[in-house]
């Protein structure tokens, strides 16, 4: 079965055994973009979409130690439980308290995070610099704070974080507080509903709004046609989306940031940095997208 099976690429060593695990991970792409990318070095590698819900996590890492895996991707809703239960962590993965790469090293789990070098190089590749903007990003769950430390350096001049549930939002600007300080980056918790907040030069959604409702996050009144307007969900035209092209704004969805949060992970596993620009377009080609 195609969703649930393992892609292998046909080069002439043993291949090292990976995947990607989440609930769900059926429409995953992940093995695909790793396949493409291991082409383009001539590495052997077997990839895996693997269905593992939270309560079986422990026990199913334990397994991929002993099956020999090399590495893991971690999707929802896994990223926070994974931080919990690996050996050894990046200064990152500690600092946004989630792991979605993981190293099979001598038994042991490493945990790493790419999730926020694939939304800056994403935004860095389209054309969109933080720096010394006013940016909004919503959402407070582990989406959002996965690609906070990355924002940060991205130095916007305030960075304002917004959530359906407030509070969220205020614990996760306590949390970052000093790390935005010693970046010189204010950051601030939005009331999007007051009238008076004024609009922004760059919003990502870091919600699941795309597929959990038909509503945007935000109010429209936030965006205007100088916005970059960037969702982390790809592959259908979200709320979100939906305003952003009604004013006439800047979009974009988040399968950029997939496949360069892929290729960071691909350069920790290989020590090799692939080439991301056809990606999105051999995809297609492979009607994935």
């Amino acid at each position: 079965d195609f969703y649930y099976g393992s892609i292998i690429s046909t080069m002439n060593t043993a291949p090292k055994k990976f995947a990607v695990i989440g609930h769900p991970v059926n429409h995953s792409l992940s093995p695909r973009i790793h396949l493409l990318f291991a082409g383009q070095f001539n590495i052997s590698l077997n990839y895996d979409r693997l269905d593992i819900e939270q309560e079986g996590l422990l026990s199913q890492l334990e397994q991929f130690k002993s099956q020999r895996f090399s590495g893991l991707n971690v999707t929802l809703p896994l990223k926070h439980d994974a931080y919990l239960l690996c050996q050894s962590l990046s200064d990152k993965a500690k600092l946004t308290e989630s792991v979605n790469t993981i190293s099979i090293r001598d038994n042991q789990l490493f945990g790493d995070t790419t999730d926020g070098i694939g939304l800056i190089r994403d935004l860095t590749s389209k054309g969109v610099k933080l720096e010394n903007t006013r940016s909004l990003l919503v959402g407070a769950g582990g989406a959002a704070n996965a690609v906070m430390a990355d924002l940060i350096e991205g130095r916007p001049s305030t960075l304002y974080l917004t959530n359906r549930t407030i509070e969220k939002s205020m614990l996760m600007e306590s949390h970052w507080r000093n790390f935005a300080r010693t970046h010189s980056v204010t950051l601030k918790v939005a009331d999007i509903n007051d009238k008076d907040q004024g609009q922004y030069d760059v919003i990502i959604n870091a919600t699941s709004a795309g597929f959990t409702s038909e509503l945007s996050p935000i109010p429209g009144e936030l965006i205007s046609h100088n916005t970059v307007c960037y969702d982390m969900i790809y592959g259908r035209e979200t709320p979100f989306i939906k305003q952003a092209i009604e004013h006439n704004a800047t979009w974009h969805d988040g399968l950029g940031m997939l496949i360069e949060q892929a290729a960071e992970s691909f350069r920790i596993w290989h020590d090799k940095t692939p080439d991301t620009s056809t990606i999105k377009s051999d995809l297609a080609s492979l009607k994935l997208i």
